[in-house]
């Protein structure tokens, strides 16, 4: 590969290409990155915040060619990003707004010593982004980082180049100084290339358990510390209720978020018996209902799948998990139309043998298991070699917060379904990853926290 292509998913033409860059230009922008650094590092907290709260107010006024960037090169809502362009902008200010606060110094006394704390910044930062949420993903990494007084190089996934050399614009149009933010039109094969060089001094990856996988060992073999966002299973627990019909719609307006092309969406539905039926009546109705199109239209709820070769990949993983045993009691194919759609799918009587329910299915497709009672639906919920987030719905507020006790999860939602907020920290565990993004955890990710003993 020479290039990259950002291909439109719902025409499936040519967006634009991107040429690579050599490895000589891969230093020369290593070593801008550092240099921007040793003046970056000093640079007074005000001026920081005046510039973020411009990149968030940049952000705001482009918002709604962002937004078709993001809906032409990996198929979001046009609604949903430009809904989503209005979050980042905040996660923004907010983190431009308490960050001074966060990694402020410490003076205290323990043991006869007076103590002094202080968070200083590593280094460049080398961030590798995924391609289903193209610009806050790489926002709610690459703001803190900066914030916290890093500079950051951003691998950008191959098929959101556009997206990618947007965000270096949006910086430097927003009055960041050269080399705070570049981004690298790289292949993958150059992680370990920009891992071995001194000048960088730690790496967040948002991608897949293969992804992290590679890059956490080249992470381990030149000692940089690393945030691993990767992939997730979630369980969506149904207890006692009065309205199962609610929470079965509730259930797959989460699943199909993003085209169902999140991390953090409810992907494993584990239902009490006795709603069983009804859950299943009731989702399947819903889904029935939903408007499968362009993008770009405002009633569209189901668009296109970021690329071609998920479809395969989808629908693999759901005929080997019919095969097993699972009931399909909707879609279950690609739509025979131009463009990556994949039917909105519910497979029932999921067991924990089956593909679906040990592998993450990124794509519009819910499992359904049924359980006898609270404490199989928690054994069930566990038993993943994934842990980012976790929802509980239930009548019993008391009961489902201890259910919500008990999840091997970063994250579990009540009553609601899983999202990320800029103040609260989000990550994962087990093969979901380690380390936390947003909050004051994600502040200070990329920080040394220095102790002077006075």
């Amino acid at each position: 590969m020479t290039k990259l292509q950002s291909i439109n998913p719902f025409t499936e033409e040519l967006n634009a290409e991107f040429d690579l860059i050599s490895r000589e230009e891969l230093s020369e922008k290593i070593d801008t990155a550092h240099r921007a650094f040793l003046e970056w590092k000093k640079t007074p907290n005000s001026r920081k915040k005046e510039l973020m709260l411009k990149l968030a107010d940049t952000i705001e006024a482009e918002q709604d060619e962002l937004a078709k960037i993001e809906t032409k090169e990996m198929g979001m809502l046009y609604t949903f990003s430009f809904a989503g362009l209005t979050k980042t902008a905040n996660l923004i200010r907010w983190f431009a707004n308490n960050f001074e606060n966060i990694l402020k110094s410490e003076e205290f006394e323990t043991n006869g010593l007076k103590v002094q704390t202080q968070y200083d910044p590593l280094g460049v930062i080398y961030g590798i982004a995924p391609w289903n949420f193209p610009f806050n993903q790489v926002l709610r990494a690459a703001v803190p980082n900066i914030l916290a007084g890093n500079t950051t190089i951003y691998k950008h996934a191959s098929n959101t180049p556009i997206a990618g050399a947007k965000i270096e614009e949006l910086f430097l149009k927003a009055g960041f100084p050269v080399g705070i933010y570049q981004n690298l039109f790289v292949l993958p094969s150059e992680s370990e290339y920009i891992l071995s060089r001194k000048e960088v001094a730690g790496v967040n990856l948002t991608g897949s358990e293969g992804a992290g996988s590679a890059i956490g060992a080249l992470a381990g073999k030149y000692l940089k510390p690393s945030v691993l966002e990767l992939g997730g299973n979630d369980a969506f627990i149904v207890l006692k209720t009065d309205n199962i019909k609610k929470v079965a719609e509730e259930a797959i307006k989460a699943r199909i978020s993003n085209n169902g092309q999140k991390c953090n969406s409810s992907k494993r539905f584990i239902v009490l018996e006795k709603y069983y039926e009804d859950f299943c009546k009731y989702a399947v109705e819903y889904t029935k209902t939903l408007k499968i199109g362009d993008p770009m239209q405002a009633e569209t709820q189901i668009g296109p799948m970021a690329k071609e070769f998920l479809l395969n990949e989808i629908d693999s993983q759901v005929q080997k998990t019919v095969k097993e045993g699972a009931k399909l009691l909707i879609g279950g194919k690609r739509i025979d139309r131009k463009g990556y759609f994949y039917e909105p799918t519910i497979l029932a009587d999921v067991t924990p043998e089956m593909t679906s329910y040990k592998e993450e299915i990124f794509g519009p497709v819910a499992s359904i298991i049924k359980v006898k009672d609270v404490d199989e639906a928690i054994e069930l919920a566990n038993k993943s070699d994934f842990g980012l987030c976790g929802a509980v719905y239930g009548d019993d507020s008391e009961e489902i917060l201890e259910v919500a006790k008990r999840i091997e999860t970063g994250m579990v939602f009540l009553n609601k379904p899983a999202a990320s907020q800029a103040s609260l920290p989000f990550g994962g565990v087990k093969k979901s990853g380690y380390g936390k993004e947003n909050g004051p955890e994600g502040l200070k990710a990329f920080t040394n926290k220095k102790v002077i003993v006075l």
